[in-house]
């Protein structure tokens, strides 16, 4: 029975998908995709075109922004949790997306601490060769272990169907809500897609800022007063 129900797509607006790129995240390490989404809502003039509910997702209605109860919908939610709903929920969002320029998953990588990268992964030779003439960063081993979910799905099954795809991913040490992650790759899909997002100011720098701001002007050194030689002497 759960293989006859399918995704239901609500268009809000008369908007269609019509070229330029489209950015899918899901929740996943670091929440990095998640987090990268709404830097870019929050930085570029955009609102919501289509509600897409999947009979897959917990059954939570939640209240929106508005105090209004709503259906569980592919909007900040999860995702399904078994391996077949979870591939019918990718094939249905690759037949949705199509009229996109390239469709762009989203994703962290959990790496070293020092590790602090962002590159593309293809998901097809035609797509690598075109990545590489353009000049974008892509790595041809990374992720080795592979790729889980919808997302990873969505993106590899993608050209099986006509559609081009690719994945997008920062490193990360998997903490939430890495915003150093997301920068790093705010920045790398900046540069290949020319999205014009306004400078992202420095994060680490303003991280050391607050830091030093907080920090006293005077530090009192005791332990050089524990062990430095008394004024008067003993005879």
């Amino acid at each position: 029975m759960c293989g006859s129900m399918s995704l239901s797509t609500h268009w809000v607006s008369e908007a269609r998908p019509r070229g330029g790129p489209c950015f899918v995240a899901f929740p996943g390490v670091g929440d990095i995709g998640l987090l990268a989404l709404s830097m870019i809502e929050s930085s570029l003039p955009s609102s919501i075109v289509a509600e897409i509910f999947d009979p897959a997702l917990p059954p939570l209605a939640t209240l929106d922004e508005r105090g209004v109860l709503r259906p569980p919908h592919h909007i900040g939610a999860g995702q399904a949790n078994t391996p077949i709903d979870q591939h019918r929920t990718a094939m249905e969002l690759v037949d949705v997306l199509h009229g996109f320029d390239e469709v762009v998953g989203l994703a962290g990588f959990k790496s070293g601490a020092m590790d602090r990268r962002a590159f593309f992964v293809a998901t097809s030779s035609e797509g690598l060769s075109t990545m590489e003439a353009a000049g974008r960063r892509v790595s041809t081993t990374e992720p080795s272990a592979g790729c889980i979910g919808v997302l990873a799905l969505l993106a590899s099954l993608g050209p099986h169907k006509g559609l081009a795809t690719s994945l997008a991913i920062a490193t990360t040490m998997g903490a939430s809500q890495d915003r150093f992650a997301a920068h790093r790759l705010l920045g790398l899909l900046d540069d290949a897609f020319s999205l014009g997002l306004p400078e992202q100011h420095d994060i680490e720098a303003d991280l050391r800022g607050r830091l030093s701001d907080r920090a006293p002007v005077h530090v009192e050194n005791h332990v050089a007063e524990l062990v430095e030689g008394p004024d008067a002497f003993y005879a």
